[in-house]
C-alpha cells in the first residue's frame, strides 16, 4: 500500500497537470466519425489541439463554440447553437462531444438547459420535415449525430477526470438502465437530459453528463438478444494504439469479440486515410456504440475507467472484469484467466508463447534493472503500470508523481505517490539520486539536469515518432517496455562512464590501445620479471572494474 503526499504550494511552477476537457476530448476522438468541441474561448481548444497535434503527429479534428469576453458575460447561448448548426450541416459527424471549460462553468450558465433545448428544437424540426427530405433510414448517420454534453471544468482534476467524465457520460447516453429503475440503477437518460440519481450512478452528488440526444436506432435492429462472445472493453488513458491492439488480439485469442471504448488505435494510431475527412477517420463506430447494452462481461482495462464499466455493467447485468492497469504477468495472468473462464477454452498456443517471453525478459532484464534508483511522473493509469512493471524487474521506485489524486495510487506497490509539479519532482529525484527518470518529454530535461537515463513514456511524447506504437499492455507491451528501460539504462551507462577523450579516441582509432593508458608489467613483460609463469591465470588490477571491462569478462566467461 502506497502512502498518497498532497504537496501543498501556493503556486504551480512546472505543471504536470493537464485540464478536464484535454482528457474528455481523447476520448471523443475515439470515436468514428466524432468531432469534439469545447464550449469555451478559442485559445481553450488552440492550445489543446496543438498538443494533441504535437503528441500523435496526426490532424486532430477538434473545434470551439469561440466565445468572446462579450458573450462569456452577455450568454453564450447562440454561439453554442451557431457552432452545433454549423458542424451538423457542414462536417456532417456521427457523433459530437460537447465539452465546457472554465469559462463556461464560471460563467454560471445553464449548459446543460442550452443543449437540452436545442435538442427538443433539433428532434421537433426532424420530425416536422424529416420524410419530406428524402432521408434514409438504414444507417445511423442519416438519422442525425449522436450529440452529447459533458461537464469538465478546468479548474478542477486533470487529464483522467476528463476522461473518466467523458466516458462515463458515454454509457449513459448509449445505454440505457432497465424499465422500472431497479435498486441501485436510474431510468434511461434521453434527450431531455438528467433523470433521478441512485446509488452507484451518483458521482459526488451529481453527473458529468448534461445532456445527450437520443442514440441513432434503425429499423431493423432489435438489440433483444445478448451476444453471448461480446466482451465491451472500456479503456483508461494509459492504453495507447499498440496497447489496445494488443489487448483486443488477447480477447480474439479466446474466440471473443472486443468492442473498444474508445478504440484510439484506429482513429489516431498514425494511418494514411484514403481521403481527407473533417471528422475523426477510425474508432469505435455507433453501431458499436449500440452492441454494449449486448455485452456478455465488461473488462476495465484501467482504473480510470472504472467508473464507466461499473455503470455499463450495472445496467447491462454483465460480469464485470476489473484490472487497474494490464502491465506484467500477475495482472496478465488474471485477465488470461478470466477470458479462459467465459470462452470455456484453454489459452492458445500464441499466448502461452507471449507469457514465456515475457517470463525470460524479466529475468534478463532484472540483472540491468535490479537496483535501479527510478523516478516516474504520468498520470495515475500510466504510473500504476508501469512503475509496478519496474518494481517486478528489479528497480526501486524513489520517486513517484502523479498530477491527481486517485484511490487506484493507494495500491501501488511502492512506499509512496505524491501529488504534486516538476518543480516537486525534480527536487524529489535528486534528493532521492535518481538513475532512470521516467515520462512524458517534458521530463528530459530534468533527467539531463540529474545525469540520469531517461525512458519517455505517457502523454505528450513530442520529441520521438512513434508514441503510439509504444506501451505497457499483456505480455507483449510489457516485454517491450522491460526491453526498452533496460537498454536505455545500459546505453546511458556506457556514455557516461567513459571520457570525452576516450570516446574521440575510439572513433579515431577503432580497436586500438590507448598510448596513454598504463601498462600493466605483470601481465605483458616477461614472466621472470612479472614473478609468475606465463601459464598462471592472470589477475585482475583493481578490485573493481569498470562496466566495459565487467562486459568483456562476461564475455570471456564460458558461464
Amino acid at each position: 500500500m502506497a502512502r498518497i503526499t498532497v504537496v501543498e504550494r501556493g503556486a504551480t511552477i512546472d505543471p504536470l497537470k493537464f485540464s478536464q476537457p484535454l482528457g474528455a476530448a481523447l476520448v471523443f476522438l475515439g470515436l468514428a466519425r466524432s468531432m469534439p468541441i469545447m464550449h469555451g474561448s478559442k485559445g481553450c481548444a488552440s492550445f489543446a489541439k496543438a498538443l494533441l497535434t504535437r503528441h500523435f503527429n496526426e490532424p486532430i479534428p477538434l473545434q470551439t463554440t469561440g466565445i468572446t469576453e462579450v458573450t462569456a458575460v452577455v450568454g453564450s447561448g447562440e454561439s453554442l447553437v451557431a457552432t452545433l448548426d454549423a458542424i451538423r450541416k457542414k462536417q456532417r459527424p456521427e457523433v459530437i462531444g460537447l465539452l465546457t471549460t472554465g469559462v463556461t462553468e464560471v460563467s454560471g450558465e445553464d449548459v446543460g438547459g442550452q443543449l437540452r433545448a436545442y435538442l427538443d428544437a433539433w428532434a421537433d424540426a426532424d420530425a416536422g420535415h424529416g420524410a419530406d427530405a428524402g432521408h434514409g433510414a438504414d444507417t445511423g448517420h442519416d438519422l442525425g449525430p449522436l450529440i452529447i454534453g459533458v461537464s469538465t471544468p478546468e479548474f478542477l482534476g486533470g487529464l483522467s477526470d476528463g476522461w473518466s467524465a467523458a466516458l462515463e457520460a458515454l454509457v449513459r447516453a448509449v445505454v440505457p438502465a432497465p424499465p422500472g429503475g431497479a435498486a441501485g440503477l436510474v431510468s434511461p437518460v434521453g434527450a431531455r437530459g438528467r433523470t433521478p440519481v441512485a446509488r452507484r450512478e451518483a458521482v459526488e452528488g451529481h453527473t458529468a453528463l448534461l445532456a445527450a440526444s437520443a442514440l441513432p436506432t434503425p429499423p431493423q435492429t432489435t438489440g433483444e438478444d445478448g451476444d453471448p462472445d461480446l466482451v465491451a472493453v472500456l479503456a483508461g488513458p494509459g492504453l495507447t494504439a499498440a496497447d489496445l491492439d494488443e489487448l483486443a488480439e488477447l480477447v480474439r485469442a479466446f474466440g471473443l469479440t472486443p468492442v473498444l471504448v474508445p478504440d484510439l488505435s484506429s482513429s489516431v494510431d498514425g494511418h494514411l486515410a484514403p481521403a481527407w475527412q473533417p471528422t475523426t477517420t477510425g474508432g469505435t463506430t455507433v453501431a458499436d456504440l449500440r452492441r454494449l447494452r449486448d455485452a456478455s462481461a465488461v473488462l476495465i482495462a484501467g482504473a480510470t475507467a472504472s467508473a464507466a464499466g461499473e455503470l455499463l455493467a450495472a445496467r447491462t447485468g454483465a460480469p464485470l472484469l476489473r484490472h487497474r492497469h494490464l502491465a506484467g504477468l500477475t495482472e496478465t495472468d488474471a485477465l488470461v484467466g478470466e477470458l479462459m473462464a467465459i470462452s470455456g477454452r484453454t489459452a492458445p498456443r500464441a499466448v502461452r508463447r507471449a507469457r514465456a517471453r515475457l517470463a525470460d525478459g524479466l529475468l534478463d532484464a532484472h540483472f540491468v534493472l535490479g537496483g535501479v534508483r527510478v523516478a516516474i511522473a504520468a498520470e495515475p493509469d500510466t504510473l500504476l503500470a508501469a512503475g509496478s512493471l519496474l518494481h517486478d524487474a528489479g528497480a526501486e521506485i524513489v520517486t513517484a508523481m502523479s498530477p491527481t489524486p486517485a484511490p487506484a495510487l493507494a495500491d501501488a506497490p511502492f512506499d509512496e505517490v505524491v501529488v504534486g509539479d516538476l518543480a516537486e519532482f525534480a527536487a524529489r529525484a535528486r534528493a532521492a539520486g535518481a538513475d532512470l527518470v521516467v515520462g512524458s518529454s517534458h521530463l528530459r530535461e530534468i533527467a539531463h539536469q540529474l545525469g540520469a537515463a531517461f525512458l519517455p513514456l505517457g502523454f505528450p511524447i513530442f520529441d520521438r515518432l512513434g508514441a503510439t506504437l509504444t506501451g505497457t499492455a499483456g505480455y507483449g507491451g510489457s516485454l517491450r517496455l522491460l526491453i526498452d528501460a533496460a537498454n536505455r539504462v545500459l546505453d546511458h551507462g556506457h556514455t557516461h562512464h567513459r571520457t570525452p577523450d576516450d570516446q574521440r579516441a575510439e572513433h579515431a582509432h577503432p580497436g586500438q590501445v590507448d598510448a596513454r593508458a598504463p601498462v600493466d608489467t605483470a601481465s605483458t613483460g616477461p614472466a621472470s620479471d612479472a614473478g609468475q609463469s606465463s601459464t598462471d591465470i592472470p589477475r585482475q588490477p583493481r578490485a573493481t572494474a569498470d562496466p566495459d571491462e565487467l562486459d568483456n569478462l562476461f564475455q570471456e566467461s564460458p558461464c
